[in-house]
């Protein structure tokens, strides 16, 4: 029986069901039974998650933090652990954004273990609860961001932990702020008032400076934006673009595409004015009838759709063309001529714009006067 009792002792313990932290009511129970089934050296069963010897520390208490099993058959635990004091850096990369754009939020904790973090934005005069997440290693902590339509400020906080036979602060970072730049956009004109069918050239300036951002030129037609050219910004920031306005007033605008997340901005509108330069047919077949003191005038004509008028213009021998008239009929009648002085006559057309043709075939014609009637003479028989 004796012998029998030894060979009982001797025997290898029977290897241990996989376990996990949830199988123990506290972190206590936790670290016991690993340190009995080979830690922090061997972890079969993989309750020590970051390596640094304590297993299931998210466990509720009691908690026991000793690196060998409690002796003398008593589960006290050791001595507390040493107070280590924390600090903790938060940066955002980069500081300024336009809305829509990535950029990082990075946390650097002191000692470098791994640890929770919490991020928190200041809302209305107060701190929120915003992102959590768990350092490293290395005590780096990174989430990537979506730049808001405003202004945001960041802090980062982490609370006491004890790891092994150390007792780490919390502590809190300095606040950042992340700044939102508003995308500018200014275009210009070489030339805001040009002749029908000239060109003009158009620059666009975008302030942030994106390179390769995609931008377009755009006239408004019929109460919509339409889109009548594209480019992309070169690295300063700018564009060109030529166009051939209609005729008329034309009112354009220069637009940043969406470009790695940043939202699409448009400039203040601009207008480019299109003169009508092309002066209307000349008069033809031109009549001068002569009266007394008058002349009657008429011609023919080939109307155009922005006709406005007729100018008629008299000279004599000894005189230079004079405007006496403008109508928007073929003929008129030109009064208080003198009789027997010879007049010459010459019509134009001008439109809407002012814009006058050349001057008709000129005529010549002599008022005269009525010849004198001659006296009865009297017979007497």
């Amino acid at each position: 029986m004796l012998g029998a009792l030894c060979s009982l002792v001797a025997s290898p313990p029977a290897s241990a069901a996989d376990r996990d932290c949830s199988d123990f009511a506290s972190q206590r129970a936790a670290q016991i039974f690993f340190l009995n089934h080979g830690g922090p050296r061997s972890d079969p069963h993989r309750l020590d998650s970051d390596g640094d010897g304590i297993a299931c520390e998210t466990n509720p208490a009691p908690y026991y933090y000793g690196t060998t099993p409690p002796g003398g058959g008593s589960d006290n635990p050791p001595p507390g652990p040493t107070a280590v004091k924390s600090t903790v850096q938060l940066s955002l990369d980069p500081g300024k954004r336009i809305t829509g754009e990535s950029y990082r939020l990075k946390v650097t904790v002191k000692p470098a273990i791994s640890r929770k973090v919490a991020i928190q934005r200041k809302v209305n005069g107060r701190w929120k609860s915003f992102a959590s997440g768990t350092t490293s290693r290395a005590g780096k902590f990174s989430k990537a961001l979506e730049a808001p339509k405003a202004k945001v400020t960041y802090r980062a906080t982490v609370q006491t932990v004890t790891k092994g036979n150390k007792k780490y602060s919390a502590a809190m970072s300095k606040a950042r702020t992340l700044s939102i730049q508003r995308q500018l956009v200014e275009l210009s004109f070489d030339d805001r008032n040009v002749a029908e069918g000239d060109q003009v050239q158009a620059s666009v300036q975008a302030s942030p400076v994106r390179t390769d951002r995609p931008v377009t030129l755009q006239k408004r037609t019929a109460g919509t934006w339409e889109t009548v050219r594209t480019g992309t910004l070169n690295r300063r920031g700018r564009a060109s673009f030529t166009v051939k306005p209609e005729l008329g007033q034309n009112a354009y605008r220069a637009v940043v595409l969406r470009f790695k997340g940043a939202v699409p901005a448009h400039s203040d509108t601009e207008t480019v004015t299109a003169a009508d330069v092309t002066p209307p047919p000349v008069p033809f077949n031109l009549v001068a009838t002569p009266g007394d003191a008058t002349v009657q005038l008429s011609w023919s004509r080939n109307l155009t759709p922005d006709f406005a008028r007729h100018d008629v213009y008299l000279r004599t021998d000894t005189t230079t063309w004079t405007l006496v008239t403008s109508t928007p009929s073929q003929s008129v009648e030109i009064t208080s001529l003198q009789n027997g002085t010879t007049y010459w006559f010459a019509v134009t057309s001008v439109d809407s714009s002012g814009n006058a043709s050349a001057k008709s075939i000129e005529v010549s014609a002599t008022p005269a006067g009525a010849a004198p009637r001659q006296p009865r003479r009297l017979v007497l028989r």
